[in-house]
């Protein structure tokens, strides 16, 4: 089990996440990260472990999930239209509003009650 210390990602396992979420294999990437493929799976490895992950698209998954890699990272918009169109009118529109609440709610204050005043 990891120590609290020890689950925050390096970089060079950001970039490989990053590219294991667009489709690199361990070789391509290497070349990409100008590494070794075996560097590539200590870093691929090391990631899982941090992450609980048990394979590499978990992993790439849970890194988006908690924030160590973003979604823009991986995808242009244009593929996440793609992606996104793909799932049809009902999927997208339900998509469509789930976003908006999540906007609004980012927009809105945020609501913090007072603690109560002890009276004596």
């Amino acid at each position: 089990m990891p120590r609290p210390h020890d689950t925050v990602l390096t970089q060079r396992e950001r970039e490989v996440l990053v590219l294991v979420a667009r489709g690199l294999t361990n070789k391509e990437i290497a070349n990409e990260l100008c590494t070794s493929t075996s560097a590539v799976k200590t870093f691929l490895h090391q990631a899982c472990e941090k992450l609980g992950a048990r394979n590499r698209a978990q992993a790439v998954i849970l890194a988006m999930r908690r924030g160590a890699i973003q979604t823009e990272d991986a995808f242009s918009l244009e593929e996440i239209a793609d992606l996104l169109a793909s799932l049809g009118p009902e999927a997208i529109e339900t998509i469509a509003q789930l976003v908006k609440q999540r906007l609004e709610q980012a927009r809105s204050p945020l609501h913090i009650e007072a603690p109560p005043i002890a009276r004596h």
